[in-house]
């Protein structure tokens, strides 16, 4: 049997690779439209590959985690560092995020190359797959590559310059397909109204809470960046999936400045400095619980010069710090967009597959696996364990089948 692998990302590799793993006597080719594999692999966790998190589960995705079950149960966390270690990749965990041990995501990338090649899977890089047409039995690629079995694995549309730009959707609609409503980037930074550029570069340990048309939506922890545009960091862009700026709802980020202390410590705290320094300036008041320029810009907020003394701020004055400190809302306007997003939120209908093999439901012998389906995860990992663990689905989905 001849099985292709259109995408030779995460998801793809993986499913080459059970593909050949649980019937070598098939034919497989893995087709990339990039130069090389993988290109996508080098940039996760920051050039370090997140491989996983012993936190996934099926609840940590959205809005499919019914779906995701069989793949993460058949082939879960302890499968996938089982995985790794026998393509000789060593691994280590900070905070539940798993990275090879080398902490580079070329070490990883290279296992699974050397690996499909022990494999004699067959790859071919820098063709673009136009059109897929199904003859009776046979899938058809560009009007000349046949074959018995086609896996879908071209991810989503984020980070187009790695290779994702929508074109599985496309694919996949050929075959009647269709898309969820609300496809757009996740993991991005988000773009903010009205936002002191001068906090660029300020990082800041806050408490986040997504709210849409004013009710409270989703929250995060975490340490979050400021820019010259907006907002950005792990919790800010775990938010941001949950965003669907065409919609016309409006988004507002809740940011609790300091959320180790209650506001009534806060406002001891102020009042407190104020006594112990009453002819200081009020540019230094903050500066114990949060960065100066931060410090700086709330005072702003509250129509408090930081040049004035710090005995001429009235007991309201305090109030007005506290309730910024603890509460700043910021208006978001929009996202950085699928440029600059790590992965896409939305993608084809997850009810259209078969969530035990990946299958299409509409057309026999057509699977799909990673990010091209409405599967979405927060920072941290999550989403790669979906790419190993459906595209290993998927892989052997397709080699029993055929």
């Amino acid at each position: 049997m001849r099985i292709a692998v259109i995408g030779a990302g995460a998801s793809g590799l993986a499913a080459a690779i059970e593909v050949k793993r649980t019937d070598s006597r098939h034919n497989v080719m893995l087709i990339e439209k990039n130069l090389r594999v993988g290109k996508k692999i080098l940039v996760t966790g920051n050039g370090r590959c997140n491989l996983t998190n012993l936190e996934a589960k099926s609840e940590s995705y959205y809005p499919s985690s019914e779906f995701t079950k069989p793949a993460l149960e058949a082939y879960g966390i302890e499968e996938t560092l089982a995985f790794f270690e026998g393509l000789g990749i060593h691994t280590h965990t900070e905070d539940g995020r798993v990275y090879p041990l080398s902490n580079q995501a070329s070490s990883v990338l290279d296992a699974l190359r050397f690996e499909c090649d022990r494999l004699g899977v067959e790859t071919i890089c820098e063709y673009a797959v136009k059109r897929i047409e199904k003859n009776g039995k046979v899938f058809v690629i560009n009007g000349n590559l046949f074959f018995d079995r086609v896996i879908i694995a071209c991810g989503g549309k984020s980070n187009p310059v790695h290779g994702s730009d929508g074109s599985g959707y496309r694919l996949l609609s050929c075959f009647g397909h269709t898309l969820s409503d609300n496809i757009r980037p996740a993991l991005v930074p988000l773009v903010c109204d009205n936002f002191p550029k001068n906090l660029k570069g300020v990082r800041s340990e806050s408490a986040c809470v997504l709210f849409e048309n004013g009710e409270k939506k989703v929250g995060w922890t975490g340490e979050v960046q400021f820019t010259d545009y907006g907002l950005s960091g792990i919790p800010i862009m775990n938010l941001s999936g949950f965003c669907d700026i065409e919609s016309g709802k409006k988004y507002t980020v809740l940011l609790d400045l300091v959320p180790s202390l209650s506001s009534d410590e806060v406002s001891s705290f102020i009042t407190d400095r104020i006594e112990k320094d009453k002819d200081g300036k009020a540019e230094n008041l903050l500066s114990g619980i949060v960065n100066k320029q931060l410090g700086i810009a709330v005072l702003k907020m509250c129509d408090i010069s930081q040049n004035e003394f710090n005995k001429n701020i009235s007991t309201s004055g305090v109030k007005r710090i506290t309730a910024v400190l603890k509460g700043w809302s910021v208006s978001v306007k929009n996202t950085k967009g699928f440029d600059f997003s790590q992965v896409t939120a939305g993608g084809v209908r997850t009810g259209e597959f078969n969530p035990e093999t990946l299958e299409s439901r509409l057309v026999g012998g057509l699977y799909a696996c990673g990010e091209v389906l409405d599967v979405c995860a927060e920072c941290g990992g999550f989403n790669l364990q979906w790419a190993w663990s459906s595209g290993r689905l998927a892989g052997k989905s397709a080699a029993e089948e055929a």
